[in-house]
């Protein structure tokens, strides 16, 4: 079939639509996750130079440790949507219940050790107010890291089940209170101490233990998620092989999203001896290069559910129909902000900075930038689609080859001159590329294979196997 048949196809239109519907809502959630952070900068901002200091280094401990939990806890997302569609409520109960249980003991875990972390400040010459605020804001935010798990594990439920509101309706109910929030933590007000950046920590806090009890209401009282009952959770046996498979499929996904935004610090650390202007420059690009990424991996997450969805009826067509409409609606979205990027990034730049050497470097950088965001999006795709397949080792081995047997290297040689001129911050945006280009070569090779050979991975063909063995069970019983 042509493309162009294939774009007028009812099965093309009727995919689409249903992509649509978890995609737009995916993406509007995600704006607002993002706003809160710019909102926390700015308020910090507000407080003081050392306040926001203080915020700036808690953060970087606070982000990996939520990457990992939060690349975790998604993993529940293609387990549920793998089991819809046979109706086995029984079996997706059992398997939330052990994913639930799982991501709990490690996000308690991770906050303990993300509470202790201050200890390193005691190794670090420091300003001494600065370490102050720092130790305060990683005090609350890992206070609340077990209910941010709680709440990504519902999250993932719901959007396992086609459900992506909740992601849009609780990212704004998110951003709506971290404004008045942060400015009565951050400035005491209403009779509350002025507790200046350890604020934003507590506004944090404060949300997602919130959002936490809210969402858990929400889905328990839904008339679209009859199949979570909670007291039924509680007293479902511990089943050892759903808890294996998940955590088979969880842990990579968890390390293989810190590692890659690891990468990105690395980068920075690299081109820190260029001085202010080369760091500054590369900061406008990667930023810029953030937000527009929200809408490949919105995208990433929405096949992920529909792909994970049609394998559970082991319908290859219909998981190809999935894949060509959303690379299709991919590659459409790409052209669109690609284009416009490009012609007003001199615009976008001068939004950052008033400094002609910053302005000049940036609006180069945001050509490579659009190079960038093809295989940034394509890999995206290819990604969600391998989530979808529970494919967690190849995404796992494609993660590290890419980004640090490629990318890091490539860029650490051409930003150093190391077989050419130095290229400084060209030369790091030029290894992102080739990691992105390796990391799609890997995972469009798999898909394909998937594909040629009407192949299961590993962890699927298991929970194939064990849905017919509870199958069995229960009617021996």
């Amino acid at each position: 079939m042509s493309i162009l048949k294939f774009l007028q196809s009812v099965a093309y239109k009727k995919e689409l639509r249903s992509q649509l519907r978890l995609f737009i809502p995916f993406l509007l959630g995600q704006l607002c996750a993002t706003g809160m952070g710019t909102v926390d900068t700015v308020m910090a901002g507000l407080a003081g130079t050392t306040e926001i200091s203080g915020v700036a280094i808690g953060c970087s401990f606070y982000w990996p440790a939520y990457l990992f939990l939060a690349g975790m806890a998604y993993a529940v997302t293609p387990t549920v949507s793998h089991i819809l569609p046979s109706k086995n409520f029984s079996l997706m109960e059992k398997s939330l219940f052990n994913a639930f249980l799982f991501c709990t003991v490690v996000g308690m875990l991770v906050a303990v050790l993300l509470a202790l972390s201050h200890l390193i400040f005691a190794y670090v010459p420091s300003d001494e107010k600065m370490i102050e605020v720092a130790t305060g804001y990683l005090y609350f935010v890992s206070l609340s890291l077990p209910a941010t798990v709680i709440y990504n594990v519902l999250r993932s439920y719901a959007e396992g089940l086609g459900y992506t509101k909740p992601t849009m309706y609780f990212g704004i109910l998110m951003l709506v209170l971290d404004i008045p929030l942060n400015y009565i933590f951050i400035f005491g007000k209403f009779g509350m101490p002025q507790m200046g950046g350890v604020g934003c920590g507590a506004t944090s806090c404060f949300i997602n233990i919130l959002c936490a009890i809210l969402l858990y209401v929400y889905i328990k009282k839904g008339k679209f998620f009859k199949s979570f009952k909670p007291k039924e959770h509680l007293s479902s046996r511990f089943d050892y092989k759903l808890l294996k498979q998940f955590a088979k499929l969880s842990l990579p996904i968890g390390i293989s999203r810190t590692i890659e935004v690891a990468c990105f610090s690395v980068a920075a650390v690299i081109l820190s001896p260029f001085g202010p202007t080369v760091v500054a420059a590369h900061s406008i690009t990667l930023n810029v290069s953030g937000l527009i990424f929200m809408i490949p991996m919105c995208l990433g997450m929405t096949i992920t559910i529909r792909s994970a969805f049609c394998m559970g009826t082991k319908n290859w067509a219909k998981a190809y129909i999935s894949i060509k409409t959303a690379l299709t609606l991919n590659l459409s979205l790409f052209i669109i902000y690609a284009t416009l990027v490009f012609i007003f990034r001199k615009n976008i730049s001068s939004l950052y900075t008033n400094d002609p050497l910053v302005l000049a470097m940036a609006s180069n950088l945001m050509i490579l930038n659009c190079i960038y965001m093809l295989p940034d999006s394509l890999q995206c795709f290819f990604l969600g689609v391998l989530q979808g397949f529970k494919d967690s080792k190849v995404i796992f081995i494609g993660t590290i080859v890419s980004y640090w047997v490629v990318g890091i290297p490539v860029g650490f040689a051409l930003a150093w001159g190391l077989f050419t001129d130095k290229l400084e911050a060209y030369g790091i945006w030029i290894g992102f590329i080739f990691a992105l280009i390796s990391a799609c070569l890997i995972y469009s090779t798999r898909v394909r294979h998937l594909f040629k050979h009407k192949k299961f991975p590993k962890l699927l063909a298991q929970s194939y196997m064990y849905s017919t063995l509870q199958k069995a069970l229960q009617k021996i019983i």
